[in-house]
C-alpha cells in the first residue's frame, strides 16, 4: 500500500528512511546481544500450593528458556516472546522449552497468583556483552558489501542478508507435524488363523491382575494360548486366582517359578514355551474387544515387522492424548478411546517407530527365532524391550505402532517405589549400547508421525459431554487472550477443548487438543477431522475469530456441517468480520465507514484494497452467508454496547440472540506515580498498525511542536516509522507501570481509528491512573467515558490539532484519580 504525507520533502523522507534503518539496526543488535546471553537460575520457590510447594529451575541460552519445575498444578508460563499453558506430568514435574530472553512469569491457574523471575544476574550481562563483542569483531570484514548496500543505498535485500547472518534461523516454534490423509475408514485385516502365544508374567497386584484376566477372557475370540507365569508372588491371593482361571480356560497354562527370577527371567521362561507369534502382555494391561486381530495385523501383513505396539494412556511415545504424558483414565475413557482407534484405517494409521513398548507388544516368530530372549542385564525390568528392538533393527527389522488399537495401561502396579532409580540406571545402559538411540527418539517426538491417530483417539477419549471446539485465528491480540483464558478454565475443570485454525498454503486445518496433560498440535485433513468429530456424542462449536483465514466464510460453513441437531453454536464478535471482510470496518478511504446504506456499502466494498481472505464480488452475498451462520447460532456474544449497536444496525432481526458479555481484564497494571513536572511525553501501548492509528502517530510526530515526545511501548508498523517516535519493543503486562515511569509518560493516547469491540489497551492504560485520550468511537470510547481519567477526542482531531489538544489538557493539569492526586 503506497502512503503519502502532505508537505513532506524528499530530504525529510530520506532522513526518515535513514532513521528507520538505524532503528532496525538497533533492534537486530539488541536481539543479537540477548541471543548471546547465558543464565541459570535454580531453586526458585513456587509457593502457590501450601501443601505441596514447588521449585523452579531455569536455564537460558540462544533465546530459549529451558524450564524444569516440580509443580502440582497447571500453570500459564510466559516470557516476552511467548505464553503457554503447561500441566505437570505423572511425576509432578513440568518440563518445557519456551522462547524468551529477558524474564519468565509463572501464573498459577487455580489461585490466580503470579511471580516474575528475571533470567539473568549482573555477571551474566557482562559475559553476554563480551560474547557479543567477540562475535562481531570480524563481521564488518565478512559482510562489507551488504553493509554498504544497506546503509548507503537502502538495499533491503542486503539488510535481510545481514539480519540472517547475525541472528540464528531457529526452527519455527509453531511448526506443526502433518498427519496423513484418509485416516478414518474401513480396511480389511489379514485373518488370524494360527494361535498366538500370549506371555503374561505375574508378580502380586492381584486386583489389576483380576481385571486383566477378565478382559483377556471376554475380549479374545481369536486362536491363542495364554502362558501365565507366577514369579513366586508373595501375595497369597495370586496363585488361587491363576489356578482357578486355568481350570476354566483350557487354552491357558500356568507356570510357577519356585524362586523369584525377576521380570526378565520370567518373560524369558514364557518365551521359551512359546511356539508361534508372541504377545508380551503386562498384568496391568487391559485389552479391549477384537484386540488380538488388530495387534497382529501388521506382522501377518509384512515379514519385516518385528514388533507392534498399540496406543495407550501410558506407553511413552505411544501415549494418548499427549505424547510422553501418561494419563490415569476416568470411567469410560478407555472404551471411548478404543472405539475411536478402531474407526481408523489400519494401513493409513500404521506408524514406524524406533522401538516398541513392552506392556503390550506383539513379537514376530521369525525375529524371535533370531533373538529368542530378552537381556537379563536389565535386571527386574525397564529397557529390555528397547534392547531387543534395537538388536532386531540391526538385523533389518522394523517396529511399528498399531494406532488402530488402544490398550489401557495401569502402570507400575508390580514394581513399587524403586522404579525411578531402575529407569535411570537402565537408560544409562541403553545410551551406552546405542549412542544414537536418544536422538532417534527425540526426532520421532519432534516430527510426531503419530499426530493424526493421536488426535483422533484423543478426541474420542476426551469428548465426554459436548466437546468445546473453538475456531480461532493466528494473529494473537485480544481475542487470543480471551481464548487462552477460556482454555485455562477448561483445564481447571479437568475437561478438554479443541482449537482449530486455518493453515495458509495448505488444504489442512491446524488442530490443537488441550487437556490436563498438555496440548497436542498437528495439521489434519478437514474430511478426517469431520469423521473424527462425527464419532462424538455432542459438540459445542464456538466461533472466536477467523481473521486472516484464506476463506473464512467457507471454513465457517464447513464447520457448520460438523454439527448435528442439538449441538450448540456460539458466535463471538471480537471484530466485525461477519459484517465485512474489512473486519475493522475501515472503509476504502482508510477511515471508519459508519456502516452506510446498501449502495454506499457496495461501492466501498468494491474498492477495498486489503481484506481478510477470499470474498464474493458483492457484500450482500457475504452478509447473506454469515446471516445463515447467525441464524443457526444459539447465542451471538458481544463485548460492548457499541458492538451490539453495529450488529443490530445490519441485522435487526437478530437482536434477540445477542448477549452482552464484557471481558474481565485480569492482571491490570498498578497505578503510576505521574512525573513531577508537566511531562509532554505521550505513551502509546500495543502493536500499532494502520487500524490502531499508526498514521495518526506519524502525523502527530511530523507536525507537533519539538518538545512533545512519543513513546510506543510495543511496536509500530515500520511503514510509519518516524525519528521522533521512540519504540520500546516487546513488553510484559506486568511491566506497563514501570515502563510508564521509566519513560516519564505524562498521558496515554489510544489512537485507534476503528470501533474496537473491546480494548484491553484502554483498560490497562486507564488502570495506571494517568490521563488517557481516545477517539470517540467503539469500545475504547466506552471505557474512557466511564473512567475519571478518560478523555474523548473528536474524530478528525489529528496532527497539529491533536498536539494542541493534548498540550492544552496537560498544561491545565488534568485531575488525577483521588488515590494519586496527593
Amino acid at each position: 500500500m503506497a502512503i503519502s504525507y502532505h508537505g513532506e520533502t524528499a530530504e525529510r523522507r530520506r532522513a526518515d528512511m535513514t532513521t528507520s534503518r538505524l532503528a532496525a539496526t538497533r533492534r537486530v543488535l539488541k536481539t543479537f546481544f540477548w541471543m548471546r546471553m547465558r543464565g541459570r537460575r535454580k531453586g526458585i520457590a513456587l509457593p502457590f500450593d501450601h501443601d505441596r510447594p514447588g521449585q523452579l529451575d531455569l536455564q537460558t541460552a540462544d533465546g530459549v528458556i529451558r524450564i524444569s519445575a516440580g509443580a502440582a498444578r497447571i500453570a500459564r508460563v510466559g516470557s516476552e516472546a511467548a505464553t503457554m499453558l503447561l500441566a505437570p506430568d505423572a511425576e509432578g514435574r513440568i518440563r518445557h522449552d519456551l522462547p524468551g530472553m529477558r524474564f519468565l512469569t509463572w501464573h498459577d491457574v487455580r489461585s490466580g497468583q503470579e511471580i516474575r523471575v528475571p533470567l539473568f544476574r549482573a555477571r551474566d550481562y557482562a559475559f553476554g556483552g563480551l560474547r557479543a563483542a567477540l562475535s562481531l569483531i570480524l563481521f564488518p570484514f565478512r559482510h562489507n558489501a551488504d553493509l554498504i548496500g544497506y546503509f548507503l543505498r537502502g538495499d533491503s535485500a542486503a539488510g535481510d542478508r545481514l539480519e540472517r547472518a547475525l541472528l540464528p534461523q531457529l526452527v519455527d516454534a509453531d511448526h506443526m507435524p502433518e498427519a496423513g490423509t484418509e485416516l478414518v475408514g474401513d480396511c480389511p485385516m489379514p485373518p488370524l488363523t494360527e494361535p498366538v502365544d500370549i506371555v503374561l508374567p505375574v508378580y502380586n497386584a492381584v486386583e489389576v491382575l483380576t481385571l486383566c484376566l477378565e478382559r483377556i477372557a471376554a475380549n479374545t475370540a481369536e486362536p491363542h494360548r495364554l502362558i501365565l507365569i507366577d514369579d513366586a508372588s508373595p501375595d497369597p491371593g495370586v496363585r488361587p486366582l491363576l489356578e482357578d482361571f486355568v481350570r476354566r480356560h483350557p487354552q491357558a497354562r500356568l507356570l510357577v517359578n519356585q524362586q523369584n527370577l525377576g521380570f526378565i527371567g520370567t518373560v524369558n521362561r514364557g518365551l521359551a514355551e512359546a511356539r508361534g507369534h508372541v504377545v508380551l502382555l503386562n498384568s496391568d494391561a487391559l485389552v479391549p474387544p477384537g484386540w488380538l486381530t488388530r495387534l497382529m495385523a501388521p506382522i501377518l501383513d509384512d515379514a519385516s515387522i518385528a514388533s507392534v505396539t498399540p496406543l495407550s494412556n501410558d506407553a511413552e511415545i505411544f501415549d494418548v492424548p499427549v505424547e510422553c504424558r501418561p494419563r490415569p483414565l476416568g470411567p469410560g475413557e478407555a472404551e471411548a478411546a478404543d472405539r475411536a482407534a478402531a474407526r481408523l484405517n489400519w494401513r493409513r494409521a500404521l506408524c514406524e517407530a524406533p522401538v516398541g513398548v513392552g506392556f503390550c507388544m506383539a513379537m514376530a516368530r521369525h525375529w524371535l527365532d533370531l533373538l529368542p530372549e530378552l537381556d537379563t542385564a536389565f535386571g527386574r525390568g525397564y529397557g529390555e524391550e528397547v534392547d531387543w528392538c534395537r538388536k532386531a533393527a540391526a538385523l533389518g527389522a522394523r517396529h511399528v505402532c498399531a494406532a488402530h488399537l488402544f490398550v489401557e495401561h495401569r502402570s507400575g502396579s508390580s514394581f513399587g517405589a524403586e522404579k525411578a532409580e531402575r529407569v535411570r540406571a537402565n537408560n544409562r545402559l541403553i545410551s551406552n549400547r546405542y549412542p544414537g538411540y536418544d536422538l532417534m527418539v527425540q526426532q520421532f517426538r519432534d516430527s510426531d508421525p503419530l499426530v493424526g491417530p493421536r488426535l483422533a483417539v484423543g478426541i474420542g477419549m476426551l469428548g465426554r459431554g459436548a466437546l468445546r471446539i473453538y475456531l480461532a485465528h493466528r494473529l494473537g491480540g485480544g481475542s487470543e487472550l480471551w481464548l487462552q483464558a477460556r482454555l485455562e478454565e477448561v483445564l481447571v475443570e479437568d475437561a478438554a477443548a479443541l482449537v482449530l485454525r486455518d493453515a495458509p498454503g495448505t488444504d489442512r486445518l491446524q488442530v490443537e487438543l488441550y487437556c490436563r496433560e498438555g496440548v497436542t498440535r498437528g495439521l489434519l485433513d478437514a474430511s478426517d477431522l469431520a469423521a473424527m468429530l462425527a464419532g462424538l456424542d455432542a459438540r459445542h462449536l464456538i466461533y472466536s475469530n477467523l481473521v486472516a483465514s484464506e476463506d473464512p466464510l467457507g471454513l465457517m460453513q464447513q464447520a457448520l456441517s460438523w454439527l448435528a441437531p442439538g449441538d450448540r453454536l456460539s458466535v463471538l464478535f471480537h471484530d466485525f468480520l461477519p459484517l465485512c471482510p474489512s473486519y475493522t470496518l475501515i472503509g476504502s478511504k482508510g477511515r471508519f465507514c459508519g456502516l452506510p446504506g446498501p449502495e454506499a456499502c457496495q461501492s466501498c466494498y468494491a474498492r477495498l484494497a486489503v481484506t481478510s481472505g477470499r470474498r464474493p464480488p458483492e457484500i450482500a452475498t457475504w452478509r447473506a452467508g454469515w446471516r445463515r451462520v447467525m441464524e443457526r447460532a444459539d447465542e451471538l456474544i458481544v463485548f460492548s454496547e457499541d458492538s451490539r449497536n453495529h450488529l443490530t444496525r445490519i441485522w435487526p432481526g437478530l437482536a434477540g440472540r445477542i448477549v452482552l458479555r464484557p471481558h474481565r481484564p485480569d492482571h491490570l497494571p498498578r497505578r503510576v506515580v505521574p512525573p513531577r513536572d508537566a511531562s509532554l511525553t505521550v505513551g502509546v501501548l500495543g502493536a500499532i498498525g494502520h487500524n490502531k492509528g499508526a498514521g495518526i502517530l506519524r502525523d502527530l510526530a511530523e507536525k507537533a511542536a519539538p518538545d512533545l515526545g512519543i513513546v510506543v511501548i510495543g511496536k509500530i508498523d515500520p511503514a510509519f516509522a518516524h525519528r521522533r517516535i521512540r519504540v520500546h519493543g516487546a513488553y510484559g503486562r506486568d511491566e506497563i507501570a514501570d515502563l510508564a515511569e521509566k519513560y516519564r509518560i505524562g498521558c496515554w493516547l489510544i489512537p485507534s481509528i476503528w470501533p474496537e469491540t473491546f480494548c484491553f489497551a484502554a483498560h490497562e492504560t486507564l488502570a495506571t491512573g494517568l490521563p488517557v485520550f481516545v477517539y470517540d468511537i467503539g469500545a475504547q470510547a466506552g471505557a474512557a467515558a466511564a473512567a475519571i481519567n478518560g478523555h474523548l477526542l473528536p474524530l478528525g482531531c489529528e496532527g497539529e490539532a491533536l498536539d494542541r489538544h493534548l498540550r492544552r489538557h496537560l498544561g491545565a493539569g488534568i485531575a488525577m484519580p483521588p488515590a494519586l492526586s496527593a
